[in-house]
């Protein structure tokens, strides 16, 4: 199928563009006017193929920079181009501060620095800053190439790149044996491996498995930081701050404001004694300056680049203004002492910048003539916009009509091929005909892609639509380079300090893993206390029985007494809780199965027309959700399925869909949802959702004056309402459907009890679909499997971007800066002050900051309606910052307010900072989150672990990992009653989901079988020795899959996993594996016991074990002579070593006859099968 890209083609046949093409060539200053849609990104991707030359485009705005790169790409699919964000801008000291933008950043610069093709976007903000150039050259590798592998960690260092014990963040590598992994900033991540001094073999692996994905011959590693000093550089900075600060605290001092000389002093001090010591510290770029000259971005290009100005009076205009911004804030911070007068050369303004980047052949676009430049070609284009249908396909006949008779070719832009076989086929009902491709003139063509803006373009004869014009819904275009959605930190992880679930003993402490010798045998144990430092050494292939303790975050769990009967009371306790709730469960699910439903049509045509309508690409996950709920309402039973996604996932949509399938189906939707403002929210959405098709929708709720309610109330009740939305108002007695089908609740948690009540009535005959942002764990819909139907949505829209994410101390001027910085733009301003007590004073302190900003102020001791007006009003923009408690941590999707300001956030859980973090970033506009704690304050270690972690997580969706399980317990309880929480905490999550899953299945009468955990006596060294893998958690991850792995093709799998990961294997790594395999085929052939005794190897069996006439005769044949029978009646088998044996043989035996046993009875099978 036709995409965009076929069209650049079209630019060719045209003289002027190809004399503009000739003068840029020549690096002349040219003008292109009249370009209007997507005009300017259509020709920037013919002139950058054709110049042959890396570009700089530079746009308004980081907005602008990104809707420029989506619709680029799709011009030029398989071209290298980068987003140039601005380096985030961060006043006074921090304690650290997210990568993400820092590593996208660096990835444009390498990629100009290195990539002779490059195209790079930026906004002005981004271009105007200057840049430290890196001495370092990029790291060359290639297999056969004679390297020390010092000398690569020398390198790596010197390139920026933190060593950790594993490479699961860019920019960090990994040093193991004789390999060493590193994830590049913006790229792959690469293990090298040595032999001797010489790389033996390249390959790139996946962070997430530490796998390899493939085998490459070599690799370019570049830098991991923007700046990177060498020791003459970081001397020289240290000079320069020395001295500039040592004048500012002087004057600060002269002027008697001493305690901001005070200040002045202790920060430049650490920052001083940070570069002293080699240390690179948050914020460092802004003291670029003190440390060399520095380049402007054109400089940084390989070869000299061609500049293309999106919109140049806009951008001249955004510069004079930033240089007037900015003597202010300067002036500002100079007289607060946060400032030196060398940061202001880190930066171009209006007249440096035009100057610096003249030279280069300069290609300005916009739509409307100016005189902004002097240029040596002007060409005037008729660009004008493509009209807008509105989904009226009558307007569209008569459009194509007007254009046909104007000889144009007529290009329609649909998202994917489903979407243009319905277009195909809505144009043959209205007699037109169409063809793949663009046609020639007069033609209509169809074509693949996504347009932002459509356009009409007289001197091609090209009129382009795209899905904005022909269904009037603003397309938002998906970005090419998808961020990751599922985090790399396995939510097994082990650290010191963490308490763990042993299955018999209980709650303990994880101390770390010990080697042990004990009888001359080496071998590895998790070490574990409990009450009364007593201590449990656990062996590591006992693993089975451990689990990491995960209970209620802020609630320290009890230690078990060893040898006691407490912990037996316990699970018994929960045992007993979760049969009853499993018994509940079970006996809804059943009257649900057998009570006959309405089974809705399959889908009709007008099902794929709305669903093709999508302004978005659907996640896998939505697609999944979506596919489930259709097969659920398609059986003749009532669906009652519950979706679970984080807010801004995409489960409305998802509800949409569901909701249309009913009302094709001549049924009503009611929609219901905890507020007022969330009601309104889903009205506004889907009203302009479903405009364009015959569906009737309205809102129920107070918003709505008596006689509207009474008015809809009557509709309803005639069936001429469709979908209707509402609040608690919609359980009222007086309302009635004429025909209602599918009940969709949002948050049902949120409900009180007569309305659950209510609700619960409601279900009985209709489908149900429930709709949560809290998560619910993975584990908890595994073990649910059967007695209630979840669909989950993990992945974030392709649209999202990711937060920067600062933590620092309590700061006046941080404070005043992050809120000037976000009022400037139009912004609003989120500020969490979590005690209520303390809220009015808050709101004081941020009036007489910003005297002329409107203030809102919601908590949880105001009234509903109170709330809800206040929240109105921040929605419509009548509040510039609102002051809240963690109320705001749910519901409502506000894409204006892009900055969080979180006080005391150490007092907060991390969930709650993850979702109040949640609440900014839902546009395209760059957004910030700023969690302080008290100045001084000695942080616990709890807290500095939550603040580390929520700038760590920076990923979107990472609250379905590690860090985030309080969030998920807390949807545990949502699903399975709030009393559920104490026994959860009293034995952990997972034990907890355990037992919940064997209720279920002994309930619904499948065999719960107690595993047999066979012990293996023989006394090898067998274990992960430290010079192998010396990152302790990786050896806990490993030994427990060793521990749970079901086959002996399992295992061959993690031998060749860790040989892929560490390197070539040990002898102890081996014999680990080796016992492995025992262990797991002694299961398999239900032998409890396998030992090694003096000159014998002994089988302990059970009266299941099979041990037929087939593979005793096998086994005598194997052994003659050494096969010795059970003595009378004991369960045991043995088989008899040489006397001079060594207890590595013995483990050579013990395989040997397992693998014996296991060949005597497939062959068995065969015969008789």
């Amino acid at each position: 199928m036709a995409d965009l890209s076929s069209l650049k083609t079209l630019w060719s046949d045209l003289a002027p563009y190809r004399n503009l093409v000739e003068e840029l060539k020549q690096g002349k200053t040219t003008q292109v006017f009249g370009l209007s849609g997507s005009l300017p990104s259509f020709l920037t991707a013919k002139v950058a193929e054709d110049i042959a030359r890396p570009c700089l485009i530079v746009t308004v705005g980081f907005q602008e920079a990104r809707a420029f790169e989506a619709e680029l790409t799709q011009f030029l699919p398989e071209a290298p181009i980068y987003l140039l964000p601005p380096r985030p801008y961060i006043v006074g000291e921090v304690q650290a501060q997210s990568h993400d933008w820092t590593l996208m950043r660096l990835e444009a610069l390498t990629q100009a620095a290195h990539n002779p093709r490059a195209i790079v976007i930026g906004s002005v903000e981004a271009c105007r800053q200057l840049i430290l150039p890196v001495h370092a050259e990029p790291l060359e590798v290639t297999v056969g190439q004679k390297l020390p592998r010092d000398a690569v960690m020398l390198k790596l260092d010197r390139l920026g790149y933190r060593r950790e014990g594993e490479a699961t963040e860019q920019g960090t590598f990994a040093v193991r044996g004789g390999l060493i992994d590193v994830f590049v900033p913006g790229g792959p991540a690469y293990r090298m491996e040595w032999f001797d001094d010489e790389i033996d073999s390249l390959r790139i692996f996946d962070v997430t498995t530490q796998k390899t994905i493939e085998m490459i011959q070599k690799a370019q590693i570049g830098p991991a930081a923007e700046v990177l000093l060498t020791p003459e550089q970081r001397q020289r900075g240290i000079d320069q701050i020395a001295h500039e600060s040592e004048l500012l605290i002087r004057n600060l001092e002269s002027m008697g404001q001493f305690d901001k000389a005070q200040k002045a002093k202790e920060r430049f001090g650490r920052w001083l004694g940070d570069l002293a010591e080699g240390r690179i510290f948050a914020g460092i770029e802004r003291f670029a300056p003190a440390f060399g000259s520095l380049k402007s971005i054109t400089q940084i290009f390989s070869t000299k680049p061609l500049v293309i100005y999106h919109d140049l009076p806009r951008i001249g205009e955004a510069l004079l203004g930033r240089d007037a911004d900015e003597r202010e804030e300067r002036q500002r911070h100079l007289e607060r002492g946060d400032f030196l007068p060398l940061e202001a050369h880190g930066t171009l303004d209006h007249e440096q910048f035009f100057s610096r980047l003249k030279g280069y052949g300069e290609l300005s676009l916009s739509l409307m003539p100016h005189n902004r430049r002097e240029s040596d070609l002007h060409l005037n284009l008729t660009g004008r916009p493509a009209p807008r249908i509105h989904g009226q396909m009558e307007l569209l006949k008569a459009e194509i009509s007007r254009l046909r008779k104007s000889r144009m070719r007529v290009g329609l832009v649909l998202r994917d091929v489903q979407a243009v076989n319905v277009m195909q086929r809505q144009l043959l009902d209205l007699g037109i005909s169409s063809r793949e491709g663009l046609g020639e003139r007069g033609e209509v063509g169809l074509l693949t892609g996504q347009l932002g803006h459509g356009f009409i373009l007289s001197e091609l004869s090209l009129a382009l639509l795209g899905e904005t014009e022909l269904s009037g819904r603003e397309l938002k275009l998906t970005p090419r380079k998808n961020r990751e959605s599922r985090q790399t930190v396995r939510i097994g992880d082990l650290h010191p300090g963490d308490y763990v679930v042993h299955i018999t003993h209980g709650i303990g402490r994880y101390l770390g893993i010990k080697t042990l010798t004990i009888q001359d045998q080496h071998k590895d144990y998790l070490h574990v206390q409990y009450a009364g430092q007593d201590t449990l050494y656990v062996p590591t292939d006992q693993l089975g029985l451990i689990q990491k303790y995960i209970g209620i975050e802020g609630q320290e769990p009890k230690l078990s007494k060893m040898g006691g009967q407490e912990w037996s009371r316990v699970k018994d306790k929960v045992r007993a809780s979760v049969r009853q709730m499993a018994e509940e469960l079970i006996r809804l699910y059943a009257i649900r199965e057998s009570r006959p439903g309405f089974s809705f049509a399959p889908d009709t045509p007008w099902q794929q027309e709305f669903e093709a309508a999508f302004g978005y690409d659907e996640t896998e996950d939505q697609m999944r959700s979506i596919e489930e709920i259709k097969r659920d309402m398609e059986r003749p039973r009532p669906m009652d399925r519950l979706l679970c996604g984080d807010v801004g996932y995409g489960k409305t949509e998802v509800a949409f869909r569901a909701a249309f399938k009913a009302i094709m189906s001549g049924k009503q939707v009611a929609f219901l949802v905890p507020t007022t403002l969330l009601a309104d929210q889903h009205y506004t959405t889907a009203k302009a959702r479903f405009s364009g098709f015959p569906v009737a929708v309205e809102v129920l709720s107070r918003f709505r004056t008596p006689k509207q309610q009474r008015d809809i109330l009557e509709r309803l009740h005639q069936g001429q309402i469709d979908l209707i939305i509402g609040t608690h108002r919609l359980l009222g007695k007086d309302v009635k459907f004429r025909d209602l089908g599918l009940l969709i609740v949002d948050e049902e948690h949120r409900f009180g009890v007569a309305h659950k009540e209510r609700i619960k009535a409601l279900r009985e005959n209709i489908d149900v679909l429930t709709l949560s942002a809290t998560p619910i764990p993975r584990t908890l819909h595994m073990a649910m499997v059967g007695v209630r139907d979840m669909s989950l949505i993990e992945t974030p829209p392709l649209d999202r971007l990711p937060v920067e994410t600062v933590v620092a101390e309590f700061d006046e001027d941080l404070v005043r800066e992050a809120i000037r910085r976000e009022l400037d733009r139009g912004g609003q301003v989120y500020y969490v002050q979590n005690r209520i007590l303390a809220i009015d004073q808050t709101v004081s302190r941020l009036q007489k900051m910003f005297p002329d900003v409107a203030i809102g102020v919601v908590h949880g001791r105001m009234d509903e309606t109170r709330i809800e007006d206040v929240m109105a009003r921040f929605i419509e923009q009548e509040y510039d910052i609102l002051v809240a408690t963690s109320i705001i941590e749910s519901g409502l999707d506000i894409p204006n307010a892009n900055t969080l300001i979180v006080e005391d956030a150490d007092r907060l859980g991390l969930a709650q900072l993850y979702q109040l973090r949640g609440r900014v970033g839902r546009s395209a506009r760059l957004a910030y989150a700023y969690f302080t704690y008290k100045r001084d304050k000695v942080l616990s270690p709890q807290a500095e672990k939550r603040l580390e972690a929520i700038r760590e997580f920076t990923e979107l969706g990472a609250g379905y990992q590690i860090a985030l399980r309080d969030l998920e317990i807390r949807g545990a309880g949502n699903l399975l009653g709030a009393e559920q929480h104490g026994f959860i905490a009293s034995v952990g999550f997972d034990l907890y989901t355990q037992l919940l899953s064997e209720a279920v299945r002994e309930l619904k009468g499948e065999a719960v079988q107690t595993d047999i955990e066979p012990q293996i006596d023989i006394s090898v060294d067998a274990y992960l020795p430290d010079f192998y893998i010396n990152v302790p958690s990786a050896k806990v991850e490993l030994y427990k899959r060793l521990v749970s792995a079901k086959n002996l093709e399992e295992i061959e799998a993690l031998a060749e996993e860790i040989e892929d990961r560490f390197g070539p294997l040990p002898v102890e790594v081996t014999r680990l594996l080796q016992l492995s395999r025992v262990r797991v085929m002694a299961k398999e052939l239900k032998i409890v016991q396998l030992s090694h005794k003096k000159d014998r190897i002994v089988l302990t069996t059970l009266p299941e074990t099979p041990m037929g006439v087939d593979v005793i005769r096998q086994l005598a044949a194997r052994y003659p002579g050494r096969l010795i029978p059970s003595p009378a009646k004991a369960p045991e088998l043995s088989v008899k070593l040489p006397l001079r044996h060594s207890v590595e043989h013995a483990l050579d035996v013990a395989e040997d006859v397992l693998l014996t046993m296991k060949g005597a009875l497939a062959g068995a099978k065969e015969e008789s099968g």
